[in-house]
């Protein structure tokens, strides 16, 4: 494996590498096209053992004249580009807006690779990327993030992560833009509103990558991501949404599509099947010892979650088998994905199956009681505890596999969970964790969650108010809920996942605060599995 360059290398590399090769691809630009900029920066993604995913977006020089842009791209061994083992040339449009997603094949193996692109004088910055592995692995290491509301917060997570450089890849759990029309948060976005057409898809995006610590990020690892639900619209399921009003903001069919094409286009992301853009759900093999597979548990297959019967507010409410939350027939990966992921599970002989999810698939009560008893009081009809005979199924699946591993984000909030169908009843021992199933880490929002309010001010008090609150909250689910082993519902932050034969280990890690720029962080918690086990300890 070749060893990790750090930031200092690839900018001495960016220097020193200028234009010689890169003219010499491009004497015979078509005079009919354009020269771009490179705004957005670069992105690799999705890789496989001899592939990789090559992204970037030009930014036409002259964006009124709507012309063809002709863009070279190069692939490399080395940052320097002396050793060059892949190349060629794009042709793009406003078609697609201007963006170039390429398919490298040919490579080998758990290897480094740089890449840039070019466009008549002008050189795009120098990204890394690397191969998945094959044979026999020692170790891995993932960055795994979520929920990065442009809005609500700087990126210092994302800095954070960019700045590690011993990572396989970064596994992003989606909420990748926020479609709400929010203006008076930590910065502006574009455009000023809600965003409901494919261009107000594509500006959300090309906002998000003018950020320099996003375009970081995608620089130095490779990402592997799957969307939640607000790169379309908050609490979306198969047919609607939750913030999806047809009497005002048009055909949800027509809103789908146009959020969907743009996160293909915008995402490093191999589309499964480009005839079908809502499909995205697919797999990847590290070598012996992991597979990821990337769900969703968002828009494919999820019947409408079903109304609470209680008062305590949105998506909360007291499940009962006479409301419906029984019902076998009700989805939320949809038949044809859930038969996928068995296949998928069965067909692999990895140590370890990691799961990549939206919403958390662990059961969370406010108040708990044996499933036998027909009741309980759960914190949200919107994840998997709205959706109970599908975790059946999907547990069923998941006890014929070695050591399965559920990777959630959208919470906003970071928990770590042995994983079991009944945490109250006798099948689960809370002291030792046998019963647990699998293990469940849910990674905090990158900025979601944002800064509490802090001060002598009106918003101060509420916030002060607010956390002793959160606190009773905390206790409450810490007594309803046994099989919790780690919650933290103050900070933004981010996951580090370590994979070896004998374990999987997960650091979660925080930034003290969104709004202004810092290079602070902490560890909060490490949290193990032991190959075998199937539940947690402390790390």
């Amino acid at each position: 494996m070749s060893p990790p360059y750090s930031r200092r290398d690839l900018l001495k590399s960016a220097a020193a590498a200028l234009l010689p090769t890169l003219a010499a691809c491009g004497d015979a630009i078509d005079s009919a096209s354009t020269p771009a900029r490179f705004d957005h920066g670069v992105a690799s993604g999705d890789p496989l053992p001899t592939a990789v995913i090559l992204w970037t977006r030009a930014t036409p020089v002259d964006a009124a004249a709507d012309a063809a842009v002709v863009i070279d791209w190069q692939l490399a061994r080395d940052a320097e580009f002396r050793e060059i083992v892949a190349s060629g040339r794009e042709t793009v449009t406003s078609a697609s807006d201007y963006i170039v997603k390429r398919d490298v094949g040919g490579l080998a193996p758990g290897s480094r690779y740089f890449y840039r692109f070019s466009s008549g004088d002008s050189v795009s910055p120098i990204g890394r990327t690397r191969t998945a592995p094959t044979g026999a692995i020692d170790a891995l290491r993932f960055g795994v993030v979520s929920c990065a509301d442009y809005s609500q917060g700087l990126f210092n997570v994302y800095r954070r992560v960019a700045e590690r450089d011993d990572l396989q890849a970064v596994i992003h759990l989606g909420d990748y833009i926020y479609e709400n029309g929010a203006q008076d948060r930590v910065r502006p976005q574009l455009p000023a509103r809600e965003t409901l057409t494919l261009a107000d898809y594509r500006e959300r995006y090309a906002t998000a990558r003018r950020d320099a610590d996003l375009q970081a990020l995608h620089a130095a690892h490779p990402m592997i991501w799957v969307w939640d639900d607000h790169e379309l619209a908050n609490n979306a399921w198969r047919d609607g949404a939750e913030a999806h009003d047809p009497a005002t903001e048009g055909d949800f069919r027509a809103r789908r599509a146009a959020a969907f094409q743009a996160a293909h286009e915008w995402l490093p992301i191999r589309t499964p099947d480009p005839r079908d853009l809502s499909i995205i759900h697919r797999s990847f093999a590290f070598g012996d010892l992991a597979q990821l597979s990337m769900l969703d548990t968002r828009h494919v297959g999820r019947d409408q979650p079903l109304p609470p019967n209680s008062i305590l507010g949105d998506n909360v409410g007291v499940f009962t088998q006479r409301d419906g939350f029984s019902d076998p027939g009700r989805q939320l990966l949809g038949a044809a994905q859930e038969h996928w992921l068995a296949a998928t599970l069965a067909a692999s002989s990895a140590r370890w199956q990691l799961l990549g999810n939206q919403v958390y698939f662990s059961p969370l009560k406010l108040l708990g009681a044996p499933r036998a008893l027909g009741t309980s009081l759960f914190v949200s009809t919107d994840k998997w505890d709205g959706y109970e005979p599908a975790r059946d199924r999907v547990l069923a699946l998941l006890a014929g596999v070695r050591n399965p591993v559920i990777l959630t984000g959208d919470a906003h909030e970071a928990y770590a969970f042995d994983v079991t169908p009944d945490p109250n009843s006798a099948n689960y021992n809370t002291l030792t964790g046998e019963g647990s199933q699998a293990v469940e880490f849910v990674v905090t929002s990158t900025t979601s969650r944002g800064d509490a309010p802090v001060g002598d001010s009106l918003s101060g008090v509420i916030a002060r108010l607010a956390t002793g609150l959160e606190d009773t909250v905390e206790q409450l689910l810490r007594i309803s809920n046994p099989h919790l082993k780690h919650f933290n519902n103050r900070l933004n932050g981010y996951c580090l996942l370590d994979v070896t034969p004998a374990r999987c280990t997960a650091e979660f890690w925080t930034v003290p605060f969104v709004a202004t720029a810092t290079d602070a962080q902490a560890l909060d918690a490490v949290w193990v599995c032991d190959e075998g086990t199937r539940r947690l300890r402390r790390g």
